[in-house]
């Protein structure tokens, strides 16, 4: 086990992943605000506020790509995988669940962990294959961003607060796998406090993505109820 924590750790990814925690951080505080009537954006249609997110779950999926790629690149290594998506998958369960009950009209029922966790599962059979991985990923990023068509996952009547849907979004982990046997996981950021900061915010990524809404969306409740 410690051989494979070694081999999957990239700063690189890290450093991406926290990157990416800011902006997700930012994204979700900005949306509390909209929500609770104090800023005025056109969040689900400006063009800034679509693209933002969509950058994020990118840069989220390409990380797993590329760590998936690094933790099982002699062979998969079953037990670490199984555990790892079933703490995702049942992290996803309990936003569900919490969702559910506190927002019936928005719950989210297959949200970024959820996809997440799926879309390691599709990823393993493309580990050793980066040129079959990289025509995929084209082949369903072209078509989405084209032409807005995509493999059909299932939807229900309500709109899910986070949706992310595996087609075409397993493409950009295919991309992670196809980018770490080219070895952009070794690629080298400025080694000073920022980078620094950004790889710790990356190495505890899956606990600040678990507590930063409820904080944030719980400060921004309580200001509205003090004022």
């Amino acid at each position: 086990m410690k051989t494979v924590k070694f081999k999957s750790r990239s700063k690189f990814i890290d450093s991406m992943r926290g990157f990416t925690i800011i902006l997700m951080i930012f994204f979700h505080f900005c949306f509390d605000l909209y929500h609770f009537g104090y800023l005025k954006i056109d969040i689900l249609r400006g063009p800034f506020w679509y693209f933002l997110p969509r950058l994020i779950v990118f840069l989220f999926l390409l990380a797993v790509g590329m760590s998936i790629k690094l933790t099982h690149e002699d062979k998969i290594q079953w037990e670490a995988f199984w555990k790892r998506f079933f703490k995702i998958s049942a992290f996803a369960l309990i936003i569900s669940l919490v969702t559910y009950f506190l927002f019936p009209e928005n719950w989210i029922y297959f949200g970024t962990l959820h996809a997440i966790a799926l879309i390691s599962l599709l990823s393993l059979p493309f580990l050793k294959r980066p040129y079959l991985s990289l025509s995929i990923a084209l082949l369903l990023f072209i078509p989405s961003i084209g032409f807005d068509r995509n493999i059909p996952w299932f939807l229900l009547p309500h709109e899910s607060w986070d949706y992310i849907s595996p087609f075409p979004w397993v493409g950009a982990s295919l991309l992670g796998i196809f980018a770490a046997h080219k070895g952009v996981h070794l690629w080298q950021f400025p080694d000073n406090s920022l980078v620094k900061s950004l790889n710790l915010l990356g190495k505890h990524s899956l606990k600040i993505y678990l507590i930063h809404q409820p904080v944030l969306f719980g400060l921004v409740y309580l200001f509205k109820q003090i004022l």
